[in-house]
């Protein structure tokens, strides 16, 4: 049976969703302007920090989930995405954090249930434009926050690695806002059925790929 570059995506989907910890991500609550799925993210708060959500929502009411995605949006364009998840954000008296991390040890219980409270999900053909419909192979969000985006192909098909870099470099618009550098995406990988690529910011034609392949040794 031939190999088609869908069947490779919906492989990778599938370990993901098994095997990976990740839940599907739903297109639809993915705010485009935004660039953020902010029901994804209440829903993380809610379950992790249920009392400090609830002193934010006295605070704003039914203006919450807006006055959220403005705090946090000025503290990434302040501090950068990175920071923003090691530190969280503090508004009107109220701390509340973006991600947990995992612990060092697993001595507080609390913690480690915390940081497995993490919302992991992976959305095929990521359509993240405010301009047109191009989407990306495949997307992987912390919290509804998208992370990593990934560019899948496979020789079979007639392509490789460099398709994939292709399309970062001359496809997608480094202004857009889930491009912009430590704002939103953090990592973009080009990936075929032999080799990956990494680079951590687009610059159009001048986007720099780094190698990130494992050799595996047989055992």
């Amino acid at each position: 049976m031939e190999y088609k570059e869908k069947r490779f995506e919906e492989d990778i989907e599938s370990f993901l969703l098994s095997s990976g910890g990740y839940i599907k991500g739903n297109q639809a609550t993915y705010n485009r302007d935004w660039a953020i799925d902010m029901p994804t993210l209440v829903t993380f708060m809610q379950a992790t920090q249920p009392k400090e959500w609830e002193r934010y929502v006295r605070n704003y009411k039914e203006e919450a989930e807006k006055k959220l995605y403005k705090r946090f949006n000025e503290e990434v364009e302040a501090h950068g995405l990175l920071h923003v998840l090691r530190n969280g954000i503090n508004d009107r008296g109220v701390k509340l954090r973006i991600a947990y991390f995992r612990p060092e040890t697993t001595l507080n219980p609390d913690v480690v249930a915390k940081y497995e409270q993490n919302i992991l999900s992976c959305v095929r053909q990521f359509k993240y434009s405010t301009e047109n419909e191009n989407s990306i192979d495949m997307a992987l969000f912390l919290n509804g926050i998208p992370i990593v985006a990934i560019e899948l192909k496979n020789q079979i098909t007639g392509q490789s690695i460099d398709n994939a870099k292709m399309q970062f470099m001359y496809d997608r618009n480094p202004r857009e806002s889930c491009f912009q550098f430590n704002r939103r995406f953090l990592v973009y990988f080009a990936v075929d059925l032999f080799e990956v690529a990494m680079t951590t910011q687009l610059k159009g034609k001048n986007t720099f790929f780094l190698p990130f392949n494992q050799q595996v040794i047989p055992t």
